[in-house]
C-alpha cells in the first residue's frame, strides 16, 4: 500500500509538472519581458550577460531562455535535503514569485521556512522602502568622476533614523589593486573586467563617499506596490555576487540599476541608443518618467528626494557657527597642535570654550575618517585630549544643524549638448557653427557643481558664410575647472582652485589654417565674494605644439549667478616668448535658458583672434 501511494503521488507530481509546462508553452512565458529580465539577457533577447554559471539551472540557460524556464519548473519540485539553501526555491526566489503569479505552482509561499539565509536576509517584515541614490562626482577617480548610483533598502527604523544599517546594493568593477591608471581606464573603457553587485550596509556607502572622498548625496524613495518590492528584493538576491562586464561609459552602475528596476517598473529607463549611460542620466529619465505621469494623472514613481551633505560640508556649516575670533583660536591650536588647549581656550568663556572643543572634536573625527586605515598617532591622541577636556565642562544642548540643500545633479541641465549658432570673426568674417559633446556642465549652465566646470569631448565646427568651407574650430578633450570655494578658512586643509584643458584650437593666419595642440594646467584661488558672485585667480602653465611652445597665462575670473542667467568674464596676460613680454587675454560668457533642455549662449574672446557668437543649445 505504501508503494502504491509513493506511486501515486509521484504520478500526480509528474502530471502537475506537464500541466504546467504546457500552460507556460502556451501562455509564452519564455519570451515573457520579465522573464528576459529575470535572467538578464540583452535586449535583442539573445542571450544573458551574466557570466556566473551558477545563475542558470540549464546548461543552456545563457543562450535558451525557455531551457532555462523549463529547468527552472523541474527545480520546483526536486525534493528537499538538508542543504536547504542550495535549493533552486531558496537560490532563485524571484522566479518562483513571478512563475505563482502565473502558474498554478502547487504549495507556493514566498516565505519558505526551509530558506533560513533568504529569510534573514531579504527583512521581509522590515523593509519599508527602497531608494535609488545619487552619489557626485569625484575627480580623485576616472571611473568616478561623473558620480556614481546605488539601491538601499529602507527600513525606517526608530533606533537607526539614518539609516546606516540598512542594506545596500552597489554595482562596481573588480580591479585588481595597485592598478596602474592608463590600464585601469583604458580596459575600464574596453569591457576589461568583470563586475558584480555587492550587498553592504549603508555605513559602509556613508564612509567611503561622505567620510572619506566627500561626496553629497541624494536619496530618491520610490514609490512601489508591495509586489514590486518583494519581486525587486527577491531579484537582488540571486544576483548579488553574479559576474557582468564592466564599461565604464555604458554598462555601468547606473545601467545595472536600471536594468534592475524595469524589472518591476514598465517604463524604458534605458532606450535612445546612447554609447553611454552615465549615473545622472537614470535619474534624468526617473523625473521625465513622473512628468509624463503626472500629466496623465498617473502615480509617480519618487516619492521624495532627501540631500544627505557629504562630512566635510558639515563640518565646515558647524565652523561657520564660530566667530572670527573664535576661528582664530580654533586654527591656531589646529596648527600649534594639542599642547596649546590650555594656553588659547581660557581667552574664552566657559559656553564658548565648550563651542570650540565641540567643534575640534567635530574636526579631528573629520580628519582621523578620512587619513583612515592607517591615521597618524598624534590624531588620535589629539581627539583624545580633547575629549577628556570637553569632559571636563558641563553639559549643553546641541540644536541639530540645518545644512542648506544643493539641488540634485538631476535637476540641472542634461550632460549632452548640442548647439547651432553664428560667429563673427575679425580674421574670417561671420561662419555657422555646429558644436556638439557628450557631457557637458559649463561654469555658465545650470548644474550643481557649485561653480565648478567638467567638460568631456567638445568638439565645434565651423562653416564658411559660403558654405564651401568646412573646418574644426575647436576640440578639448578635457577642460575642468575645480574652483574650491572654503566657507571657513582652516590652515590643515587645502585652499587651492586648478584648472586643467587638453585640447586643440585652429589659429587662422593670412588666409591659413594651422592647428595648436594644447595642454594646460594651473593652481590658483578661488572665494565667494558675495552670495551671486564668485572670484578666483590663476596661473596657467600650458604646452603649445605652435611656438611659443611654453607659456604662462596668469588671469583673473568671475563668476556671476543671477538665478536663470549664468555669466562668466575673466581677463589676463599670456606669454608670446621667452623673453618676459605679454600679450592682454580676456572674455566671457553669458547663458539665459529659455527651457528646461534649451538655452541662449553668447561668447566672446581675443585668444585665437578677436570673435563674438551667438546660439543656441539644446540639452539631451
Amino acid at each position: 500500500m505504501c508503494a502504491l501511494l509513493l506511486l501515486s503521488g509521484a504520478q500526480a507530481q509528474a502530471a502537475s509538472q506537464k500541466e504546467i509546462l504546457q500552460t507556460a508553452k502556451q501562455r509564452g512565458l519564455a519570451r515573457h519581458p520579465t522573464w528576459l529580465k529575470l535572467l538578464h539577457y540583452e535586449r535583442d533577447g539573445k542571450r544573458s550577460v551574466v557570466l556566473t554559471d551558477n545563475f542558470f539551472l540549464s546548461p543552456k540557460g545563457r543562450t535558451d531562455p525557455e531551457a532555462e524556464l523549463t529547468a527552472t519548473i523541474h527545480a520546483y519540485f526536486f525534493p528537499w535535503d538538508e542543504n536547504a539553501d542550495a535549493q533552486p526555491r531558496c537560490r532563485f526566489p524571484a522566479r518562483y514569485y513571478w512563475l505563482s503569479r502565473q502558474l498554478p505552482l502547487p504549495h507556493y509561499d514566498v516565505r519558505e521556512e526551509s530558506c533560513q539565509s533568504l529569510e534573514k536576509w531579504a527583512l521581509f517584515d522590515t523593509v519599508k522602502s527602497i531608494s535609488l541614490h545619487l552619489v557626485s562626482g569625484y575627480l580623485g577617480n576616472p571611473a568616478s568622476t561623473f558620480g556614481h548610483a546605488f539601491l538601499k533598502l529602507n527600513t525606517d527604523s526608530m533606533d537607526d533614523q539614518s539609516g546606516l544599517f540598512d542594506m545596500t546594493l552597489n554595482y562596481g568593477a573588480l580591479v585588481p589593486e595597485n592598478e596602474y591608471i592608463l590600464r585601469y581606464v583604458a580596459r575600464g573603457l574596453f569591457g576589461g573586467y568583470e563586475a558584480g553587485f555587492s550587498d553592504k550596509y549603508f555605513y559602509t556607502q556613508d564612509l567611503v563617499y561622505s567620510r572619506t572622498e566627500f561626496r553629497d548625496i541624494w536619496d530618491y524613495r520610490l514609490i512601489l506596490t508591495d509586489y514590486e518590492r518583494t519581486l525587486l528584493i527577491l531579484h537582488i538576491w540571486e544576483i548579488v555576487g553574479k559576474k557582468f562586464t564592466y564599461y565604464f561609459l555604458d554598462k555601468n552602475c547606473a545601467y545595472r540599476l536600471a536594468e534592475l528596476l524595469e524589472l518591476v517598473i514598465e517604463e524604458d529607463l534605458l532606450s535612445h541608443g546612447r554609447f553611454w549611460y552615465l549615473p545622472v542620466e537614470l535619474f534624468h529619465r526617473l523625473n521625465d518618467m513622473d512628468n509624463a505621469r503626472q500629466k496623465s494623472h498617473g502615480i509617480k514613481r519618487v516619492q521624495s528626494v532627501r540631500f544627505i551633505p557629504s562630512n566635510q560640508r558639515i563640518l565646515y556649516h558647524q565652523l561657520k557657527m564660530l566667530t572670527p575670533d573664535e576661528l582664530g583660536i580654533f586654527n591656531a591650536i589646529v596648527r600649534e597642535g594639542i599642547d596649546s588647549l590650555s594656553t588659547h581656550l581660557p581667552q574664552l568663556s566657559m559656553d564658548r570654550q565648550m563651542v570650540v572643543l565641540d567643534s575640534l572634536l567635530a574636526y579631528q573625527q573629520y580628519k582621523l575618517i578620512s587619513e583612515e586605515p592607517n591615521p597618524p598617532r598624534q590624531r588620535r591622541e589629539a581627539k583624545d585630549k580633547i575629549l577628556l577636556t570637553r569632559l571636563g565642562l558641563p553639559a549643553r544642548f546641541m540644536p541639530p544643524l540645518e545644512i542648506p540643500e544643493l539641488p540634485s545633479p538631476a535637476e540641472g541641465s542634461r550632460p549632452m549638448a548640442l548647439g547651432v549658432g553664428t560667429a563673427l570673426d575679425v580674421n574670417d568674417g561671420s561662419f555657422l557653427q555646429l558644436s556638439w559633446s557628450p557631457y557637458k556642465q559649463e561654469l555658465v549652465g545650470k548644474n550643481s557643481l557649485e561653480g565648478d566646470e567638467l567638460t568631456v569631448l567638445d568638439f565645434t565646427v565651423g562653416i564658411s558664410q559660403e558654405g564651401d568651407k568646412v573646418f574644426v574650430d575647436q576640440f578639448d578633450l578635457i577642460r575642468v575647472l575645480n574652483l574650491n570655494t572654503l566657507s571657513v578658512a582652516l590652515v590643515d586643509e587645502n585652499p587651492w582652485s586648478w584648472q586643467l584643458r587638453v585640447g586643440m584650437d585652429r589659429i587662422e593666419e593670412n588666409g591659413k589654417d594651422r592647428y595648436d595642440g594644447v595642454i594646460r594646467f594651473g593652481p590658483g584661488y578661488a572665494q565667494k565674494l558675495k552670495e551671486t558672485v564668485l572670484g578666483y585667480g590663476m596661473v596657467d602653465l600650458a604646452g603649445h605644439a605652435q611656438s611659443p611652445f611654453v607659456r604662462l597665462r596668469p588671469h583673473l575670473g568671475l563668476k556671476f549667478d543671477w538665478g536663470a542667467t549664468q555669466a562668466w568674464i575673466y581677463s589676463g596676460a599670456e606669454s608670446v616668448d621667452y623673453k618676459g613680454a605679454f600679450r592682454y587675454v580676456g572674455g566671457g560668457k553669458i547663458q539665459f535658458p529659455l527651457t528646461d533642455r534649451a538655452a541662449v549662449h553668447v561668447e566672446f574672446s581675443n585668444e585665437k583672434a578677436t570673435r563674438a557668437s551667438l546660439g543656441l543649445i539644446w540639452f539631451w
